[in-house]
């Protein structure tokens, strides 16, 4: 359960309250004052791990440039809290963080940045001030997620800002979703041949990453969704451009990629294997699994379609094992359209492919994902856990659902959340996405608010050294055309 939240402001001089700092996620216990600030001069690290005083002294100074505050190593005795917890005291003499990782230093030189601000009464910044605070934080989910698609037309730049904004609130991993864009050495003809999801680009973006405190995750789908592009596009990134490998795909639209050919699983392996490497060989790989159709090719109708299925699994999950990562998996096909337990909570599923869960290994991580309005419980949730499955909670832009879904998660019916962005990682949804997931998942309760996304995002422009408007805010353009507003 998350820890109570007390997020409240104090030494206020008037009637009318002034707007003190806020911190998203909201920390699990703050007291910011409104109208108390102090020079930010000094921070005092109190860390075992010392590499976290010369992340403190790097960062603050690409922050802070020239007017960064200095960084003094202070107790490096084990603080007794959690690797990803924190507590941050702001006081006349010095800013305080007391930590048991980098991780914790990192959480709380984020919280430290938004509410630090210029000194006032200037033209220009000439030096900086933070408010009187004393902040105790920790994390209410372990495994705190961001599921982001690379599309064919979206750029590097937009896929690191994602992940630069969820290190910044405090996410811990985010799944990188190809969507036909991945350059692969291994098949050069699988996906569009402009791609931008290069082995370069996903190493420079995993190194920020890392740096930032977050775990990338590659994902690509190996049964439905093989086209690598959206279903209403009617696009396929291999077909179009490469007829000559349609055996290793379903003819019905080539929409499921063919279990029965013994090519498909050397090459999804090949594959899988190659991005791990792409990627540094990080801890999970997501193997898709959604929406898939029936079968519609002779060979895979003339077999058991459940055991095609499980041993194609099975399969993938080898691979995946092979690079000492463990598979994730979206969770749909994997409950019967048509059974009454399941109604209105996402069952895309048949009859083979919910007998084929059954001999899954337990090991596989199963991605509950779910949009609609919020509900009470979710059965499903307690039906993977009690079959022994690690189980993610993967809410999307429905707000009153995605609190549902995390509030479930908080009291243990899931080990996770995963939220996911798809098409909408720009405007209102990006804002509303971002915030509620980031405080669902740290800790929950206190009110969003959405102008700070706008200023997060502008810091972020900043390390990013943006000098481009369309790199800006939340749209490409001050006025959206209306295929902008649509993708």
């Amino acid at each position: 359960m998350a820890t109570a939240i007390l997020c409240m402001s104090f030494f206020l001089r008037s009637e009318a309250a002034p707007i003190a700092p806020s911190i998203t996620p909201a920390p699990a216990s703050c007291e910011i004052s409104a109208t108390e600030y102090f020079s930010f001069d000094l921070v005092r690290i109190n860390c075992p791990d010392k590499s976290a005083d010369d992340w403190a002294v790097k960062h603050l100074a690409e922050w802070y440039g020239s007017l960064a505050p200095k960084v003094k190593a202070g107790s490096t005795k084990k603080t007794g809290l959690g690797a990803e917890d924190y507590e941050l005291t702001v006081g006349k003499k010095a800013v305080e963080i007391k930590a048991e990782t980098l991780q914790g230093v990192r959480y709380a030189l984020y919280s430290l940045r938004q509410i630090a601000i210029p000194k006032r009464g200037t033209l220009k910044v000439e030096g900086w001030i933070v408010p009187k605070a004393v902040i105790k934080d920790s994390p209410a989910l372990s495994f705190r997620g961001i599921h982001i698609c690379w599309f064919h037309e979206r750029e590097p730049w937009e896929i690191e800002r994602l992940v630069r904004l969820a290190a910044y609130y405090k996410l811990n991993y985010a799944v990188i979703e190809s969507w036909g864009t991945f350059r692969s050495d291994v098949a050069p003809w699988f996906g569009w041949p402009d791609g931008t999801m290069t082995k370069a680009e996903i190493s420079r973006i995993k190194s920020i990453a890392d740096d930032l405190g977050i775990t990338l995750i590659p994902q690509i789908n190996v049964f439905g969704h093989a086209t690598m592009s959206r279903g209403g596009a009617g696009k396929h990134a291999s077909l179009d451009l490469n007829p000559e490998y349609q055996p290793l795909f379903e003819p019905d639209g080539g929409w499921n990629w063919c279990l029965s050919n013994p090519e498909t699983r050397k090459l999804l392996s090949s594959l899988i294997g190659e991005l791990l490497d792409a990627f540094g060989n990080p801890p999970y790989f997501h193997i898709g699994g959604d929406e898939a159709h029936g079968p519609s090719c002779p060979d895979c109708i003339s077999q058991s379609y459940s055991q095609l299925f499980l041993d194609h699994i099975k399969a993938m999950n080898a691979a995946v094992n092979a690079k000492g990562a463990r598979t994730m998996m979206w969770h749909d096909m994997l409950l019967q359209k048509n059974d009454p337990r399941w109604k209105g909570f996402k069952a895309n599923g048949t009859a083979e492919t919910a007998e084929g869960l059954l001999g899954f290994p337990r090991d596989i991580v199963l991605c509950y994902w779910f949009y609609g309005d919020p509900q009470e419980a979710y059965p499903p949730l307690p039906y993977f856990k009690g079959l022994g499955f690690k189980t993610l909670a993967c809410p999307w832009k429905n707000i009153g659902g995605l609190k549902a879904l995390a509030l479930n998660a908080r009291n243990g019916n899931a080990d996770g959340i995963l939220g996911t962005l798809w098409h909408h990682d720009f405007g209102g949804d990006l804002v509303d996405i971002y915030l509620n997931l980031a405080n669902s998942a740290w800790n929950a309760g206190a009110p969003v608010k959405r102008n700070q996304v706008k200023t997060h995002l502008r810091q972020i422009g900043w390390d990013m050294k943006n000098s481009d408007p369309k790199r800006a805010g939340i749209f490409h353009y001050d006025l959206p055309d209306e295929s902008f507003l649509n993708n």
